[in-house]
């Protein structure tokens, strides 16, 4: 048995392969799945992923216990593929992979590789390679991991995938504030004026929707889309009609400091809610994100589903970020896109935003009374 540690390669001695991926959780594949990605060389995909419940003409899956098993024909790949990666993922990026805690996958009974997730706070990790040189076929041992999960890593190489648990793959559920039935699908979440006609909210939140509405106490309004930027969970969409918004005031100059106070004002749980406004407190807990992700700071103002979208401000009320994603089963570990990148997304909209460097400080409530007219609830159904 050849024994393989990240990074290693070895030589396999057929195109046909079977491998068994061996977890110490006996439910590591309900919360878990594993898929296979065909890329070229620059690793474009070349052909849809080979999920766990929906398997490719070249591969079949098999389920015993804590293994998942697969037969694949590396010659049958579509064409153009000099790459198969190994991945495995937590359904919804719901979760880190750390519950799953060791790994192991042996191919052909005579080709090892052991991992451990003690500690692995991705959501997504690319364990192994499958790839060819002229005519031999090699297997390398890899632990790339993806921070947001299968979908993210999807959309960074321009691949679609279903990172949801099978069961809800099908019926238009996602969590995070969207509700599905047979007929319709919806979302909600917060958007934030950035100009008198513009509306900024996550990409997430209205992705695959079709229409979409702002609310508040103020009145309702029809919106256009306008552009997204999925990399960094930014969308911008313009008011249908004749209103005049109020912009926030985004922070300019040095960022904002560790430890921070910092308040997220937003329309979380509008279903239970009714659609009022929230509020929570924090503090700026780390300038980066998981994985050293310069685009995002970490906060520990609670947020909830239908957070998503709302603006994260300093105590003059200045906009120091857009609230993106939580990891469910971590005490207030929050992320939010920072306002650098916010502004240039809006520059590049041919919009200029409002900006300030110095303003003084408030209390809380002095803030939300004055930044709550730039604040909508945001409604989008497919």
């Amino acid at each position: 048995m050849i024994t393989l540690t990240p990074g290693a390669n070895c030589a396999i001695s057929d195109a046909n392969v079977t491998f068994v991926l061996a977890s110490q959780d006996p439910t590591a594949w309900d919360r878990a799945g594993v898929t296979l990605i065909p890329v070229d060389e620059k690793r474009q995909p070349t052909g849809t992923a080979a999920l766990l419940a929906s398997p490719e003409p070249w591969n079949s899956w098999h389920e015993s216990g804590s293994n998942v098993g697969c037969k694949l024909n590396l010659d049958q790949l579509p064409a153009n593929t000099t790459r198969l990666l190994v991945m495995v993922y937590t359904y919804g990026a719901a979760a880190p992979m750390e519950f799953l805690r060791n790994l192991e996958l042996t191919i052909d009974s005579a080709i090892n590789m052991n991992l451990s997730l003690q500690s692995m706070g991705d959501a997504a990790l690319i364990i192994a390679e499958f790839y060819r040189r002229e005519t031999q076929w090699k297997v390398r041992s890899l632990c790339e991991g993806s921070a947001y999960g299968l979908s993210a890593f999807g959309r960074r190489i321009g691949l679609n995938v279903d990172d949801r648990h099978p069961s809800q793959a099908g019926n238009g559920q996602s969590g995070g504030g969207r509700n599905g039935n047979d007929r319709c699908t919806s979302a909600t979440g917060t958007g934030f004026a950035v100009s008198t006609q513009h509306i900024m909210t996550c990409a997430h939140v209205i992705k695959d929707m079709t229409s979409y509405r702002i609310r508040s106490l103020t009145g309702s309004y029809e919106l256009d889309f306008v552009m997204s930027d999925e990399a960094n969970d930014l969308a911008l969409l313009r008011v249908i009609g004749n209103i005049d918004l109020t912009p926030v005031v985004f922070k300019e100059g040095p960022s904002i400091s560790l430890g921070e106070s910092v308040v997220a004002v937003g329309y979380p749980l509008s279903n239970l809610t009714g659609g009022s406004v929230a509020v929570t407190q924090g503090g700026i807990s780390a300038l980066t994100g998981l994985r050293a992700d310069a685009s995002v700071l970490q906060f520990t103002a609670p947020i909830q589903p239908g957070s998503s979208g709302s603006p994260l401000f300093d105590m003059s009320g200045q906009v120091t970020g857009m609230v993106t994603s939580a990891i469910p089963d971590a005490q207030n570990m929050n992320f939010a896109v920072k306002s650098c990148l916010a502004i240039s997304f809006l520059e590049a909209a041919q919009l200029s935003p409002l900006r300030s460097q110095t303003r003084p400080a408030k209390v809380a409530h002095e803030l939300v009374r004055d930044v709550q007219p730039s604040l909508w609830l945001i409604e989008a159904r497919a």
